[in-house]
């Protein structure tokens, strides 16, 4: 059983109760609706971004995440258990998006072998879109083991515990919690395992889409077009496969 599996569960409640970027829904469909080609969901996970953007592939590597996918969307969509370094779709795509930081729970080496499989899968002059968490080592410091509220309703609440592995903040471990309402009491709070995350820089990302043979299209720091920094949260990246 992959780390995932045991998460299923946590993400199909975090998603029901909403936790998605403002604009990033909204960001994935704008580059479907131009994509001359198919369209790939790589980190499928339950289907949330692909209910929105419709992809024709998912790709995934917990059958248990697929499993809640296949139960969101139906027959509609191809769905792949591979990971995500070593993964051939059927045909090459026009698209493929891997959104909610898919690729910071990958290790490290693994990124950039994960770029260079989207690249063989890429028709010439198609995409690749996601966004990743950078590090900000003081923030995860001030952040370290200690419990956020990430999303919650009248029934339920989902926390997350960030522990840091390495003073650099390169990598972190999250733990995460679900906890059962009853007339705002606790009637239920349940554990899922740690899973890992690598935080990755600017310099990495354009060092190893280089090295993959991807032209960068644009990076910025959130959804909206912010100017991406080195000490930004987020970076969202959209790579081209020179035509």
């Amino acid at each position: 059983m992959h780390d995932f599996d045991h998460w299923a569960e946590l993400y199909l409640a975090w998603t029901a109760m909403g936790g998605a970027e403002p604009g990033e829904i909204a960001y994935y469909q704008r580059l479907a609706a131009t994509a001359h080609g198919s369209v790939a969901d790589l980190g499928i996970g339950t289907g949330r971004l692909a209910a929105e953007v419709e992809p024709r592939v998912g790709v995934d590597i917990s059958a248990a995440m697929l499993r809640a996918a296949r139960d969101r969307l139906g027959d509609g969509v191809l769905l792949i258990q591979a990971d995500l370094a070593a993964c051939e779709l059927p045909e090459p795509v026009a698209l493929q998006y891997c959104g909610q930081n898919t690729l910071n729970h990958l290790p490290r080496r693994a990124v950039r072998a994960a770029l260079a499989c989207a690249y063989r899968n890429a028709l010439p002059g198609g995409r690749l879109a996601f966004e990743v968490v950078q590090p900000r080592p003081e923030r995860q410091k001030a952040r370290d083991g200690v419990p956020r509220l990430r999303v919650w309703d009248e029934r339920r609440t989902v926390w997350e515990v960030t522990r840091m592995l390495d003073k650099q903040g390169l990598e972190v471990e999250m733990v995460g919690l679900l906890e059962t309402l009853d007339e705002r009491r606790v009637t239920d709070r349940r554990y899922f395992p740690p899973i890992r995350m690598c935080l990755l820089t600017t310099a990495e990302i354009g060092r190893w889409a280089a090295e993959t043979g991807w032209e960068v299209e644009s990076a910025h720091a959130g959804f909206t077009g912010e100017p991406l920094r080195p000490e930004s949260s987020t970076a969202v990246w959209c790579l081209r496969r020179p035509a």
